[in-house]
C-alpha cells in the first residue's frame, strides 16, 4: 500500500488562511458600538438587526435590558429584542418579549404592534388540528383582542377619502396639511389591513379547532360510541357554525341520532339543517321520512 505524502508547508498555509478567510467572511459587517454608551450600544444593535443578524442582535439586546431600565431608550430595547426572537423564529422568547413590553411600557409606541405580534407568535406555534390547541386559543383570544383595542373606520370610507386626495393638484397635495391628512389616512389604512390580517388567522383557528372536534366525533363513530360523537359535533355546531365542518357535522348528527332513536332531536336538527341549508334539502329528505315513520309507529304503540 502506498504511504500518502505529508502536506507540503505552502498546502497547509493555503488551507488555513482558506479556513480563517471563511470565519472572517462569516463574521458580521456592522461596525461596533462607538462606545459603553446605552444609546451607542442600542445603535449597534438596531443595525445588526437591519442586517438580519438576529441571533447578535438578540444578544447585544439581552445585555441591554437591565441597563435601559426606566431610561427613554426601554421600549426600544424590548421591541428590537422581541422583533429579533421573531425574525429567528423563537417564538416563545418573542411572545415573552412583546408581553414584557406592553406590560412594562403601556404607552409605548409600539403598543398596536406589539398586540398583533404577539397573536402571531401564538399562530406560528399552534399546532396541526390533532394535538393540544393551546396556542390556537390564544392565537385567537390576542388576535380579537387586537381587533377590539384598535377599531378603524369602515374600509369603503376610508379609500373613498384617500381617492379624493389623490384627485387633488400638484400643487394641493405640496401642501403640509395635505400631507398630514394623507398620512393619516394611510397609516389609518394599514391598520385595516392588521385588522383584516387578524381576522383571517382567526378563521384559520378557529377552523382548526372545528376540525379538532369534528374528526374527534368521527373517531367515535369508528368506535360506535355514538353518544360521545354527539357531543363532538354539537361542539361544532353550537361553537363553529362559520367553519366548513359545519354541514357535514348536522348531517352526521343526524345519522347518529337516528342509531340511537332519538327522533325528536334528529327532528329538530333536520329542520336546523333545512334552514341554514335550504337550497340542500334532498341531503335530509330521507332520514326526515324514515323518522317521522318511526315516530308514527311508536305513537300507534302507546296507543295500544
Amino acid at each position: 500500500m502506498r504511504k500518502s505524502k505529508p502536506l507540503t508547508f505552502s498546502l497547509y498555509n493555503f488551507l488555513i488562511i482558506a479556513a480563517l478567510s471563511a470565519v472572517f467572511l462569516n463574521c458580521s459587517s456592522v461596525k461596533p458600538a462607538a462606545s459603553e454608551a446605552l444609546k451607542d450600544m442600542l445603535d449597534y444593535a438596531i443595525r445588526l438587526y437591519d442586517d438580519e443578524d438576529y441571533t447578535e442582535a438578540i444578544l447585544e439586546l439581552e445585555k441591554l435590558t437591565y441597563k435601559s431600565r426606566a431610561t427613554e431608550y426601554e421600549d426600544d430595547v424590548l421591541y428590537y429584542l422581541a422583533q429579533s426572537y421573531f425574525k429567528n423564529e423563537q417564538y416563545l422568547l418573542a411572545g415573552d418579549s412583546y408581553k414584557r413590553l406592553v406590560q412594562n411600557l403601556p404607552s409605548t409606541v409600539y403598543r398596536k404592534e406589539a398586540y398583533f405580534q404577539l397573536g402571531l407568535c401564538y399562530y406560528n406555534m399552534s399546532p396541526r388540528y390533532s394535538l393540544d390547541q393551546q396556542y390556537t386559543k390564544l392565537a385567537i383570544d390576542q388576535f380579537q383582542f387586537f381587533i377590539d383595542g384598535f377599531p378603524v373606520p369602515d374600509s369603503a370610507t376610508i379609500a373613498e377619502q384617500i381617492a379624493e386626495l389623490q384627485s387633488y393638484s400638484s400643487e394641493e397635495k405640496n401642501n403640509p396639511e395635505y400631507q398630514n391628512i394623507f398620512s393619516r389616512l394611510k397609516a389609518k389604512y394599514g391598520v385595516l389591513d392588521t385588522v383584516l390580517k387578524a381576522e383571517k388567522m382567526i378563521r384559520e383557528c378557529r377552523n382548526k379547532l372545528a376540525r379538532k372536534n369534528y374528526e374527534a366525533a368521527n373517531q367515535y363513530i369508528t368506535l360506535r360510541a355514538y353518544k360521545a360523537a354527539t357531543i363532538y359535533y354539537d361542539e361544532v355546531i353550537l361553537s363553529y357554525s362559520d367553519s366548513p365542518y359545519y354541514e357535514q357535522a348536522l348531517l352526521e348528527k343526524i345519522d347518529v341520532l337516528v342509531i340511537r332513536k332519538q327522533w325528536d332531536e334528529a327532528l329538530e336538527t333536520i329542520e336546523k339543517y333545512k334552514a341554514r341549508f335550504p337550497d340542500n334539502v334532498d341531503e335530509v329528505e330521507d332520514d326526515h321520512r324514515q323518522i317521522l315513520r318511526e315516530m308514527r309507529k311508536q305513537e300507534r304503540v302507546a296507543v295500544n
